[in-house]
Formats: structure tokens, C-alpha cells, sequence
């Protein structure tokens, strides 16, 4: 456990306005890491599941509410993170 008294016993902040900046950069990367992370563990299983042209069809539906949600930077934001580690993956077998 770190030893960083703006963090509980839970390892969340108890408060995002104190962190510092690198804390919360550091937060923010690691966010977008796991949710990139995330999405191309459910890709895969649907792709198991439906086979490759049903989940691309599906994937560009969610990439579509995202959109909605976030904008096209999100979604830019989102793949690039996903095709980043998705090779640092690769280059790990």
C-alpha cells in the first residue's frame, strides 16, 4: 500500500482536488489503460461468439455511442489506446 495520505485503505482517493497533477495524470493513464484493456477482452469474446465481421459490426456500433458520449476525441483517444496495448501485447508473446 503506498504510503500517500490522500488515499484510503481502498487504495481510491478520498479527494481528486488533492492530488497533484502527476497523481492525477498517473490516475487518468491508468484509467485509460484498463478500459482499453476491457474493450479488447469483449471484442475477443464476442468475436468468439459471433464470429469477426458481427463483432466489427458490433464494435463500430459502441464506438458510435461513445461518440455520442465523449466525441470523436474520445473515441480517437480510446482506439489509439487500445491499438497501444494491443501491441505492447503482441510484443510481449
Amino acid at each position: 500500500m503506498t504510503a500517500n495520505p490522500y488515499w484510503t485503505e481502498d487504495g481510491k482517493a478520498k479527494n481528486l482536488a488533492l492530488l497533484t497533477s502527476t497523481e492525477r495524470s498517473a490516475m487518468l493513464e491508468t484509467l485509460r489503460t484498463t478500459e482499453a484493456q476491457e474493450w479488447l477482452q469483449r471484442y475477443r469474446l464476442k468475436e468468439k461468439q459471433v464470429g469477426k465481421q458481427q463483432a466489427q459490426a458490433w464494435w463500430e456500433g459502441v464506438k458510435l455511442d461513445i461518440k455520442k458520449r465523449r466525441g470523436q476525441a474520445g473515441v480517437v483517444t480510446l482506439t489509439t489506446e487500445m491499438n497501444r496495448v494491443k501491441n505492447e501485447i503482441c510484443s510481449k508473446s
